[in-house]
């Protein structure tokens, strides 16, 4: 109920003033100033609704619209008020709540139970009761307002784009959202970083584009996790800046899935993490900071901490290659013409000569083999082979080469000198 602060009905201009009854009737049973105000100006509202701000406000809501959950967006340089009164008669609002400028608010339907728990013996009238909301810009400011059920969020599209603001919660239910940053709002320094956020990691990809919904690409990233950030191109920022040319912040994701993204300006650092520095066989792998490795690797990892800090994690995992192993088999010409499987591979052989083959099973060390194959059938079998294999007498005795082993015409390898 709470995020209902800035989804207020903008109060038609042609309105009238609350009826003379309703005036004599607040001063003879001495209600709050705001009573007709609150019981005659309300105005119904439904989801989703866009509206400008620029003056106090009243209106009502369903209880279940209420059960829907609300999804708060409020533009505005100033901040904004909102008071929930149960009846316009109360004369203390049962709610207080002030909204920063540009800032998302949102209440889950657990929260919405919640509050309704604590209303006690009230509790049973809850479903045909119509808070009464009232809601002002402070210091006469005017502001922007869009309103969405829980983890809902307004289609931003090139033809109409959501503004992008630093430090400002968007929910992205749609597959593919693009929001426009004016120049004034990138930073002078070129920092800021993007983060993710999907309950169950599912990734997104995100680019950036300057000028136009479609202009010159300046990054681009995957991003799965919470813990990982995109950090733009630092100096592209700069110099799109200094010549005044807006940024647009693309944000594309699979179908059926809600998640939620953030820009931040100047991110602060907290301490370093203590640095990571693993070894292993090849075939396991290491796992950081919710990603897993599998090939030597270091680096420095930046983490999101919470909202604009971050902290960095030096990593380095090296992985140990395998001591070369040495295998010979003998095999009847037969058996090796039909394919042989080489069990400890899961291969078949169906020549000889050398081969190195690497064994790899999950999480398990690879093994890498040096294997040998004959066959005992001689000079016929072994001068059809498929290796490089050649005849050459010497000293009256024929020899048989595969490619650089030496057999005699019974397939016994002989050691050269």
């Amino acid at each position: 109920m709470t995020a209902m602060a800035v989804c207020a009905q903008e109060q038609p201009a042609y309105a009238p003033q609350w009826s003379s009854l309703c005036d004599s009737t607040q001063r003879i049973l001495k209600l709050p100033y705001y009573y007709c105000a609150c019981d005659e100006s309300s105005s119904p509202f439904s989801f989703p609704y866009e509206a400008e701000v620029s003056d106090t406000l009243w209106f009502t809501a369903t209880m279940n619209d209420l059960r829907q959950g609300i999804s708060a967006y409020w533009f505005a340089n100033t901040s904004v008020t909102m008071e929930v009164y149960a009846f316009c008669t109360s004369k203390v609002p049962t709610i207080t709540m002030t909204v920063g400028p540009n800032q998302m608010r949102d209440i889950d339907v657990e929260k919405i139970n919640q509050k309704l728990s604590e209303m006690g013996d009230l509790a049973a009238m809850a479903e045909k009761m119509t808070p009464h909301i009232r809601v002002f810009p402070n210091n006469g400011g005017s502001g922007r307002v869009y309103c969405y059920p829980y983890d809902q969020g307004p289609h931003s599209t090139c033809e109409d784009p959501v503004p992008l603001r630093a430090g400002m919660t968007y929910v992205c239910d749609k597959e593919e959202n693009a929001y426009r940053m004016e120049w004034s709002s990138m930073p002078s320094s070129g920092k800021a970083f993007v983060l993710w956020k999907q309950k169950k990691n599912k990734p997104c990809d995100i680019w950036l584009t300057l000028d136009s919904c479609t202009g010159e690409e300046i990054g681009s990233a995957v991003l799965s996790d919470s813990l990982h950030v995109y950090q733009p191109d630092s100096a592209q920022l700069v110099n799109a800046r200094k010549a005044k040319r807006p940024l647009w912040l693309h944000v594309k994701h699979a179908k059926g899935l809600t998640g939620r993204i953030y820009w931040y300006n100047n991110p602060k650092y907290a301490e370093p993490l203590p640095s990571v520095n693993k070894s292993v066989c090849l075939g396991k792998t290491l796992s950081a900071n919710m990603r897993t490795y599998s090939a030597d690797t270091a680096f420095t990892d930046t983490l999101w901490v919470t909202r604009d800090t971050l902290r960095t994690m030096d990593v380095r995992f090296t992985f140990t290659q395998p001591a070369m192993e040495y295998d010979t088999i003998s095999l009847d010409p037969v058996e090796l013409s039909r394919g042989y499987i080489y069990k400890p591979a899961n291969m078949v052989v169906c020549d000889v000569g050398d081969t190195v083959v690497e064994i790899k099973k999950a999480n398990t060390c690879t093994r890498r083999i040096r294997l040998t194959v004959y066959t005992t059938e001689g000079i016929s079998y072994l001068g059809a082979a498929k290796g490089n294999s050649r005849k050459i007498i010497q000293n009256g005795q024929l020899f048989i080469y595969v490619d650089d082993r030496k057999y005699n015409v019974l397939g016994q390898e002989i050691q050269n000198n």
